[in-house]
């Protein structure tokens, strides 16, 4: 049983990590040159109030998820906020993403970026949900077999 809770523990910091690690990515690629990272997916930004409205959109609220994550990290009492982060601005993005391909058609750079998200949804709704009952918050079915016997 000792294991169970080490295994949460480390599989929500990986998630996390990971989830850090790519926003710190994007914001870093939009905040450095907008121009460049929005030119490699067919956008042009025409104004310098274009080019500041992508460094803050794209660069600035990547980044602040990026050291909100970081900051779950520090303690184990604030993973299940941060893998709850995670599936909240994953499935939001998720969402938009299928809306696109509903409204504006399939493109092979929209479809490449659905998979990874989804397999990082279904990753902290996983940690969501094993966080909660390591912490006793939420009895598997299994469970509830054990205590009627």
């Amino acid at each position: 049983m000792t294991r169970f809770p080490n295994a949460v523990f480390w599989f929500n910091r990986v998630v996390i990590a990971f989830a850090t690690a790519v926003m710190a990515m994007i914001a870093l690629r939009n905040l450095i040159d907008p121009v460049a990272a929005t030119r490699a997916i067919d956008i042009s930004l025409q104004s310098p109030t274009a080019v500041t409205v992508a460094r803050v959109g794209l660069g600035g609220f990547p980044l602040g998820f990026a050291v909100l994550l970081a900051g779950c990290q520090l303690r184990r009492e604030r993973l299940l906020i941060g893998v709850t982060l995670v599936a909240a601005v994953i499935g939001a993005a998720t969402l938009a993403r299928v809306e696109g391909l509903v409204l504006d058609g399939a493109t092979t750079y929209n479809l490449g970026l659905l998979r990874p998200e989804i397999v990082m949804l279904t990753a902290s709704i996983t940690g969501i949900v094993l966080e909660r009952r390591r912490r006793g918050h939420l009895a598997l079915p299994i469970d509830a077999v054990r205590v009627a016997n």
